[in-house]
């Protein structure tokens, strides 16, 4: 039997919502606490590391792995320092189209880049695509909620059928990008500072190119 369930509030489509884990742990024998984690910006998920380590008797730990992640921020920002900022658009969803909120607009400005239609730590929006056009990022990654890079493939005729999809700047220049959205930017966990590498990869390949080798990423165009 459990002694720490982890749960969130975030978004009851991608886990379990926090009322009904909460109703378990209460009917289990065990009486387990229930931990809801609601980060919003890559400092909450670097909180949320020592919380849950504190949480099970190792916050040394905790605070240990925290330092070697923020090592790895500093590292990033270190090579991207005084190079251009392209605009990017991280597309959570394809049809319909929605931007990719909370932590990932940061991880774009960290990376070197300048977030469109993206507040940071705001929830993902649904964003038309008059709006997205008119923006025309200059890179964009479509990274779907859940998905793995062989099913957000299966979405690209949706995407190559709007209104003027191949005047977009990032396409005409091949800067599209798929990456597995749920190994990568929809779990707030250590492993978001991968993301962050690889973000920066595709934002700053002359710098930045080996951070995406063997972690799901797949220019498309």
């Amino acid at each position: 039997m459990p002694d720490l369930i982890l749960t969130q509030r975030l978004c009851d489509v991608c886990a379990p919502a926090y009322g009904t884990v909460a109703a378990l742990a209460k009917a289990l024998p065990s009486q387990p606490r229930t931990l809801n984690l609601e980060p919003k910006y890559l400092r909450d998920i670097l909180g949320n590391v020592v919380v849950v380590a504190e949480a099970m008797g190792h916050a040394e730990k905790g605070a240990e792995v925290c330092h070697r992640l923020e090592r790895r921020i500093a590292d990033v920002q270190k090579q991207v320092s005084g190079l251009g900022r392209p605009t990017v658009f991280i597309m959570e969803w394809a049809e319909p189209i929605y931007n990719s909120g909370h932590w990932n607009p940061e991880l774009i400005r960290l990376a070197g880049g300048l977030p469109i239609l993206s507040p940071e730590g705001e929830y993902s929006n649904r964003i038309p695509w008059e709006d997205l056009r008119a923006a025309d990022p200059e890179v964009l990654i479509i990274a779907s909620c859940g998905h793995k890079v062989e099913r957000t493939k299966k979405d690209l005729p949706i995407l190559e059928a709007l209104p003027d999809w191949r005047r977009l700047n990032a396409v005409r220049n091949g800067r599209v990008f798929i990456s597995d959205g749920s190994g990568y930017f929809s779990r707030p966990g250590p492993r978001i500072i991968d993301t962050l590498e690889m973000v920066a990869s595709m934002i700053h390949p002359e710098v930045c190119r080996e951070a995406s080798l063997g972690r799901g990423v797949v220019r498309i165009y």
